[in-house]
């Protein structure tokens, strides 16, 4: 793709989340340059596989230098739009709410938490850092002054369809879900699951054998 050309890039699912991977790497490592030979065995893949996954990318390495860090970096985040602050509100104050809200990380990575809500009279006016709970009758308040896409999921899995339709019905066109259980949404909406649940039993099934 010429370097001018801002059309949205179409990736094959596994190489997103492989540049995803690559990303949040390069974001923590002290180094100028990487070869695709490093990040291959950092991730358990062949080199091959990273050098096609860059192909993506308007960058190129070096022989028997690699990638230049910084431009890959910067061009990684515009891929993933982390130079665009994005707002994000969070369902949900309990454990997991409550320590996504107090995530540090979200701004380098163009994201910012704007807004918690419970429906639970004892948590709402209390506060997760420097939010205030809200209850969910601010919910349509909250998405149009802040202008609000994006709502993370982190209710009981018997609350979690009736939270989303919700959202959905208020605005939110992406769903970030930590219930444990799959969501029915309209076509138009973005659903990201993560289960922990799954998670930590895949890792205990590796580990077991």
């Amino acid at each position: 793709m010429p370097k001018n050309d801002k059309r949205p890039i179409q990736l094959p699912r596994p190489t997103l989340e492989r540049l995803k991977k690559y990303y949040a790497y390069l974001m923590q490592v002290d180094l100028e340059y990487i070869s695709s030979e490093e990040l291959a065995k950092k991730f358990n893949i062949r080199p091959e596989q990273v050098r096609k996954d860059f192909t993506y990318l308007n960058i190129t390495g070096r022989p028997k230098i690699g990638y230049h860090i910084p431009p890959l970096i910067e061009e990684l985040g515009e891929l993933f739009g982390t130079g665009v602050m994005e707002n994000i509100i969070i369902v949900g104050a309990g454990n997991l709410g409550s320590a996504l809200a107090k995530y540090t990380g979200f701004e380098k990575i163009g994201v910012k938490v704007v807004a918690i809500f419970d429906n639970d009279p004892k948590k709402i006016s209390s506060f997760v850092g420097e939010l205030s709970v809200l209850p969910l009758s601010s919910l349509e308040r909250a998405i149009k002054r802040f202008e609000v896409k994006i709502a993370a999921i982190c209710v009981p899995e018997e609350s979690a369809q009736k939270v989303a339709s919700l959202l959905i019905r208020k605005g939110i066109k992406a769903l970030w879900n930590f219930a444990p259980v799959p969501l029915k949404v309209p076509e138009t909406i973005i659903v990201e699951n993560q289960d922990i649940t799954s998670g930590i039993l895949s890792i205990k099934h590796v580990i077991k054998k």
